[in-house]
């Protein structure tokens, strides 16, 4: 039981830290430098979308995500997990949200809707598909490389105090 409780909480913590890393780097992104193409997060740019507004939302919405995909990941693959396949697993997810979440939030697949049009102060303005290509997936390796750096170590080191 303890030892299913630390691997439930260690997943946890590694989902929630690979997501906190991506957000750091969206935030500096839209907050500090300015090279964010876009000017809320896509979660928040979604949720907007819903007619939901707070981002409180916006980041639960985010956290959580990225959790659960830590979970997927790591039951996926169990005592095989790396860093290489949380990334091929962020490419993939970072293919869904340009084929999927990206069309849903309005700003089109691979960023090549019509968000570009909209005033640059709207939340769902899109300055560039290449900047937003580009960016997204840098932000989707951070997550993978995070992701897997964490929970390869964590249960690399669970399973060798549990032997």
């Amino acid at each position: 039981m303890k030892k299913s409780l630390e691997k439930n909480f260690n997943i946890m913590l590694a989902g929630f830290l690979a997501s906190l890393a991506m957000f750091l780097f969206i935030y500096i992104g839209i907050n500090i430098t300015g090279l964010a193409p876009f000017n809320v997060p896509p979660s928040s740019a979604f949720l907007h979308n819903l007619g939901i507004e707070g981002r409180g939302y916006a980041l639960l919405l985010h956290f959580c995500y990225g959790t659960l995909w830590s979970y997927v990941f790591v039951y996926t693959f169990e005592e095989d997990v790396s860093i290489s396949k949380a990334i091929i697993l962020s490419l993939i997810l970072w293919i869904f949200m340009m084929l999927v979440y990206s069309p849903l939030i309005g700003w089109g697949i691979f960023g090549m809707g019509y968000a570009s049009h909209l005033r640059p102060g709207h939340p769902l303005f899109l300055s560039n598909s290449f900047s937003y290509i580009a960016i997204t997936l840098a932000l989707h390796l951070v997550y993978g490389f995070t992701l897997g750096y964490l929970n390869s170590r964590w249960l690399r080191m669970q399973y060798q105090q549990h032997r």
